[in-house]
This record gives C-alpha cells, sequence and structure tokens, in this order.
C-alpha cells in the first residue's frame, strides 16, 4: 500500500509539485538480498520452486535516468492539466535517484509481491504459463509478461480471479510506464471482479488521485480504510496509510479540517509503529504543518514542519531532496508570519540543496531561486524604507 505525501508549500513559493505519490517508505537495513556482484537481488518462493530477481542496482538506476529524460520531454509537450501530474511522476523519480540504493530496495521489495501476488491464481491457470510470467517479471521483461497475461486470461475465460489478477499485474506495468489512464482501468477492472482485495482498491484509489479524480479517491480510499480496519485493527500501519491518504485528498479539496482530523490520527498511529523519527512520521507532521498553514494557523504549521524537518536530518541528512522541501515549506510558514530573515535563510537552504542534487538549470531550482530573488528584493526593499525613515 502506498502513503501520499504532501510535499510543497503554496504560500509565496511557486508550485513545485505539491502534492507526489510515493511508495511507503523503506529504511536501511529492510531485508532484501541484493546488489553489485550478486547474480540475483531478491528470492520468491513459489509453488514451482524459487523464483530469483536478476535486476542489478546498475540497470535500476539505467532505467530511472531513462524515465526522467522520457518524463521531462512529456512534460515540455503536455497540457497544463498534465503537467502536475507529470511534475509530481519527476520529483518521484529524481528523489529515487538521489538514493538509488534504498529505492532500488524499495523496486525489488514490489516485484517480490507482484510475483508473489500471481501463487493466488496458480491452481486456476497453467503451471507452464505462471511460471514463465513469474519468470519474465523477475528479468523485467514486461512485454512478454503482457503477452502471457494475456495467454492466461483467454485460456481461463470467466474465471475472475485469474483475469483480475492478469488485470492488476497489467495495471502495474502500465502505471511503471506512465499510461496513468489505462492504469486506472485495468485496476478498476480488477476491483469490479475481486471488490475484497485491498490491495487493487489501495491501487486504484492512487491512480485516482493521480489522475486527478478526488472524489473518486475518497470514495476508494473509505473503502481500502473500512477494509483494513477489519483486517489489521486500528494501530496497524496499513491503517495509518489509508488516513494519511484520506487527509491528503480532503487536504487537495480545500477540507483541511477533515485533513488534519485523519493527519492526527495517522501521527499517533505511526509514532506507536515506528517511533519519533520514521520518515512516515515526519511526513504525517509535514502534511499536518502544510493543512494548519493553510488555514492560517502558521505557529501551529511551524512546530509540525520543524520536528519533520529535524526528524530527516537524522534519517537522510542535510542534503536530501525531502530536507529541502521541508526547509521550503517553513521559509513559506515564516514569511507568512513576516520573519523575512527566517524565511530568507531557510529558502537559502532549500537553493542549495536543489542546486547541488537537481542542477541548477532544473525547473524546480530555477522555481526556488525565483523566489529566493524575490525575497531577497523585499528585504531590500524593506530595508531601505528603515534608512528613508530615520
Amino acid at each position: 500500500m502506498s502513503r501520499l505525501r504532501s510535499l510543497l508549500s503554496h504560500s509565496i513559493l511557486i508550485s513545485l509539485g505539491i502534492v507526489s505519490p510515493l511508495c511507503h517508505s523503506v529504511m536501511p537495513g529492510d531485508d532484501t538480498e541484493q546488489t553489485v556482484g550478486k547474480v540475483f537481488a531478491g528470492v520468491v518462493h513459489t509453488g514451482a520452486g524459487d523464483v530469483r530477481i536478476g535486476l542489478t542496482l546498475q540497470q535500476y538506476e539505467a532505467g530511472l535516468k531513462r524515465r526522467e529524460k522520457e518524463v521531462e520531454i512529456r512534460y515540455i509537450k503536455a497540457h497544463v492539466n498534465d503537467q502536475r501530474h507529470l511534475e509530481a511522476q519527476l520529483y518521484a523519480i529524481q528523489s529515487q535517484l538521489q538514493d538509488t540504493r534504498q529505492s532500488y530496495q524499495t523496486h525489488i521489495d514490489d516485484l517480490r509481491k507482484r510475483i508473489a501476488q500471481l501463487e493466488s491464481i496458480r491452481t486456476q491457470v497453467s503451471d507452464e504459463l505462471l511460471n514463465q510470467a513469474q519468470q519474465a517479471l523477475a528479468g523485467g521483461n514486461t512485454q512478454q509478461v503482457e503477452r502471457l497475461l494475456h495467454l492466461m486470461e483467454s485460456q481461463s475465460a470467466g474465471v475472475n480471479h485469474v483475469t483480475a489478477a492478469a488485470s492488476y499485474q497489467r495495471c502495474q506495468i502500465a502505471r511503471d510506464e506512465i499510461r496513468y489512464r489505462e492504469a486506472f482501468t485495468l485496476c478498476q477492472r480488477a476491483v469490479q471482479l475481486v471488490p475484497d482485495r485491498i490491495d487493487y482498491l489501495s491501487d486504484l484509489a492512487d491512480l485516482a488521485y493521480t489522475l486527478g479524480e478526488y472524489k473518486k479517491t475518497i470514495t476508494y480510499y473509505e473503502q481500502v480504510l473500512d477494509n483494513s480496519l477489519k483486517t489489521y485493527g486500528k494501530d496497524h500501519a496499513d491503517v495509518a496509510i489509508s488516513r494519511n491518504n484520506l487527509g491528503t485528498v480532503w487536504d487537495a479539496l480545500g477540507e483541511y479540517q477533515k485533513a488534519i482530523g485523519y493527519y492526527e490520527q495517522a501521527l499517533a498511529s505511526d509514532i506507536k509503529t515506528y517511533g519519533e523519527h520514521h520518515p512516515d512520521v515526519a511526513v504525517d507532521r509535514n502534511n499536518l504543518g502544510m493543512a494548519w498553514f493553510a488555514l492560517g494557523e502558521y505557529k501551529k504549521a511551524i512546530v509540525y514542519l520543524e520536528q519533520a524537518l529535524a526528524s530527516d536530518i537524522k534519517t537522510y541528512g542535510e542534503h536530501h531532496l525531502q530536507v529541502a522541501t521541508y526547509y521550503n515549506n517553513l521559509a513559506g510558514a515564516w514569511h507568512a508570519l513576516g520573519d523575512y530573515k527566517k524565511s530568507h535563510d531557510y529558502l537559502d537552504q532549500a537553493l542549495k540543496i536543489f542546486e547541488k542534487v537537481l542542477g541548477e538549470n532544473h525547473p524546480n531550482t530555477s522555481g526556488v531561486r525565483a523566489n529566493y530573488q524575490q525575497l531577497q528584493s523585499d528585504i531590500q526593499g524593506l530595508e531601505d524604507e528603515s534608512d528613508v525613515s530615520k
């Protein structure tokens, strides 16, 4: 289940991709057999034996860089209504490239889940076809996976679980290749056929959010939350994710009090699960801070944003995009309080990280730099007025 993260401020700052749907955090040390020098990246135990994932760290990084270029080209050509989604996708890819080892582990974990999910239909399809599909998925051969999934569907016509599983796997491929509308249709088909699968429903909700269909997103996430509560109980990590995601959607609709209610529940639950200094706890606090900011409660916003910043510095260090995001948000909050000096200091730190990580000519860097220069001009104007009045 993925966690939607409310990232960038909509205060004095140019919007740089306000919300980005990203995977649930993976902490260093998670159990993934990987990386350089090994012939396989992970193992999934199936009914036909072990499936070994052969994607290397270098191949994964090269694939991310290809996707980054593709999204950049599509962003330039896209209609303004589609640019926000591509902007969010680009930010997510760049965050993954900044820490490829960790995001590689997350990707391998996702592949394991997808291979394991196919096991649910083993008794309903040809073993040979299923084994080939799992091996192709492990090897990253998406064209072969799609061909085999179509064969499974045609050979198991009328078996809902097979059609749903095939549609869901094809949805994941389309999502990875940024074909969001197609992915949504495929995932919707899977949910209609097997409505009790939380994983199908959760990904459908994520895609509805990515496409900006917020009313549908709320309906789907409410179903996910209800099912998760029944399955796991109120303090499970997946329940916290559902609450965070509902908060993010209400936030996007301008219903900030509703958003805060869900964020507070998610924060309390995540602190119980992870402790004070986990990245997901920091995300909860950032989201609370941004919701309070939107309501004009700037001092409350700053308390949460500073906690999020301090936590992620411990997790990622001083020079991570997530840390730069929190500097950016704090700059907006201090500016709203009229403290231009503190706003300038935070924005200066955000700009340095964006320049270092994304480069000086990246659109996000250019946006922060424009705000930084405007803020410097405002400060200079205030100083000039003060000198004249003396």
